[in-house]
């Protein structure tokens, strides 16, 4: 039996090991653990871009680990499952990249890069379709140097970008079956690139501007053009209007809508400096605006500028991003409300 002085001592010692087994605690300062980043696809994969389907399908460009970058393929993948990714395209030298489920989940839009001639090496770009599950496709864009499908709401009609020359560029739409084609934007000096078809009727791009920069070779100086910083714009369908959304000092890129039409997922350099111990090309910074109250939120560094765009899960609580954080390409998740820092309204 147990004396009085024995199970007060008994107490006290029990009391104790609970109290600094809760100071071990990760929640003991009362902050939920944030988790992830999680890779997405499976490590012997190298990815460039994704989409998630309505259902949670992913559609992926990209190859298996050493594949030369030729082999680039769309790829399908079921997140937490323990099945390999399915190839889903794989004709001849043909190179697929940038998918966008339709909004019904029905099949999949992509840019197909086309060799012309073998010696050169000159690539010709359309935008294509691909029905889920049947496979069965359709070329519905002429090129030579079309990109970046991506779908309206409705899901009738896509907007993409037609190349018209090196730092010249249109936005335009078609309809799903192939006709109707439409210019918005005609021959803009810059680069377009991934424009996001938001639920408010405005679409949101990239625009990357020339850069001239003067050099010096063999004595002399000539000019030398690139491209500058990005900017995010945004047209809007009702009154065709053109306007900067996001356009400053910083390097802004890759807008993507959330499924309620809400936030805005962008990746930016922020004015912040590259991160030290971390890959050049992921000089970049994944943020979220909200588009009601405008606020602005912080989520992850270590982003790519180049890559595909933040992709957001089906039911908006999971952003994916493009990174080589590992020293390779790859599409990384996380729940974002859980890693968002407030950083104030744009102004």
């Amino acid at each position: 039996m147990w004396t009085g002085l024995q199970k007060h001592f008994l107490r006290c010692i029990l009391g104790s090991v609970v109290a600094f087994l809760f100071l071990l605690s990760p929640s003991s300062d009362g902050k939920e653990q944030k988790s992830g980043p999680d890779r997405v696809i499976p490590e012997q994969y190298d990815v460039w871009s994704m989409d998630w389907s309505p259902d949670g399908w992913i559609a992926f460009s990209g190859k298996k680990e050493r594949e030369i970058g030729t082999r680039m393929r769309i790829w399908l993948y079921r997140p937490g499952s323990k099945a390999e990714p399915v190839l889903w395209t794989g004709t001849g030298s043909l190179i697929d990249t940038s998918p966008k489920w339709a909004p019904d989940g029905s099949g999949v839009v992509m840019v197909r890069k086309t060799t012309l001639d073998p010696e050169q090496r000159v690539l010709t770009t359309g935008i294509w379709w691909k029905e889920y599950p049947s496979g069965a496709g359709k070329r519905l864009t002429t090129g030579p140097l079309d990109r970046d499908p991506d779908w309206a709401p409705s899901g009738e009609t896509l907007v993409f970008v037609r190349g018209e020359g090196l730092y010249t560029s249109s936005l335009m739409t078609i309809q799903k079956n192939g006709l109707g084609i439409k210019t918005l934007l005609a021959n803009v000096q810059g680069f377009i690139a991934t424009p996001d078809w938001g639920k408010n009727n405005k679409i949101y791009y990239t625009l990357l501007r020339q850069k001239k920069t003067l050099v010096e070779v063999a004595g002399r100086r000539a000019e030398a053009w690139g491209l500058d910083r990005g900017s995010i714009w945004v047209y809007d369908l009702n009154t065709g209007e053109n306007l900067p959304f996001l356009d400053n000092a910083d390097d802004n890129r890759h807008p993507s809508v959330s499924p309620d039409g809400r936030y805005l997922a962008y990746i930016s350099t922020g004015g912040q400096p590259d991160p030290e111990g971390k890959a050049v090309r992921d000089r970049g910074s994944l943020f979220v605006q909200d588009l009601q109250e405008g606020k602005k939120f912080f989520i992850s560094d270590g982003v790519s500028l180049n890559g595909g765009p933040p992709c957001w899960s089906p039911d908006g609580k999971i952003l994916a991003f493009f990174s080589f954080r590992d020293n390779r390409p790859a599409v990384w998740s996380l729940r974002w409300r859980d890693h968002a820092q407030a950083i104030g309204a744009e102004p």
